[in-house]
């Protein structure tokens, strides 16, 4: 009886991670400390995925932590295939997130050109707001407000909730201004940092057939964070 071709994408592997690696269908979560051999595991199984499974590299969506692991990824698994995994996704949250708003950008108020502001182009939008608002600086630093909005966007909370719960002076003056920064931006056609996570939540929670759409697509989702 002849054996069977030994599977090159298993090698220097141990038993923990080639049952990773062979893992097919279903969630699976992998914990191990840094320079374990997570991402090595992670590239093995979007081979693996591909070469014996026959998953078309489109229906992948790899996620990590990084931009520059994230083209460290690809070219991992382009030299375990001897080919481009054309059609795979692989960017960090913030980058798969502003990839997704270019599509569904009329959705939320913008158009699939909107500008990405920065920390500085997100604090001068707010500077302005308080000095429109008369939100004094010396009383509420504006690193402060714009921390403070910030943590509410990655919250989930909008500006009309914020205002709700704001009770003392500083939450009242973050309410003012984040009210306005919300239109703010759509009319500068732009979205911050925090909005290339919050909007595409937004999307998917008010739009189901963008949903589906996205479900359609991308079958498997790897993460390595």
């Amino acid at each position: 009886m002849s054996r069977a071709a030994p599977d090159a994408l298993l090698d220097g592997l141990n038993a923990a991670q080639r049952e990773a690696v062979l893992h097919h269908e279903g969630p699976l979560l992998v914990l191990a400390g840094a320079g374990s051999g997570k991402t090595r595991v992670l590239t093995r199984r979007i081979a693996r995925l591909i070469r014996t499974h026959g998953v078309r590299p489109e229906h992948i969506l790899a996620v990590t932590f990084t931009n520059k692991a994230a083209g460290e990824m690809r070219e991992r698994i382009a030299a375990l295939l001897e080919r481009e995994p054309a059609g795979m996704w692989a960017g960090t949250f913030h980058s798969i997130g502003a990839r997704l708003l270019r599509r569904a950008a009329p959705l939320v108020g913008r158009t699939p050109s909107y500008t990405i502001y920065d920390e500085d182009d997100a604090g001068a939008a707010i500077r302005r707001l308080m000095e429109r608002l008369d939100v004094n600086p010396k009383q509420f630093a504006l690193r402060a407000v714009r921390g403070a909005i910030s943590d509410a966007k990655n919250a989930l909370v909008t500006p009309d909730a914020y205002a709700a719960l704001a009770r003392d002076p500083f939450a009242q003056a973050v309410a003012r201004v984040y009210a306005e920064y919300e239109p703010t931006l759509r009319r500068a056609n732009a979205a911050d940092f925090d909005d290339l996570l919050v909007l595409p939540v937004r999307v998917l929670e008010q739009h189901p057939h963008e949903l589906e759409r996205l479900r359609r697509r991308f079958r498997y989702l790897l993460v390595d964070e």
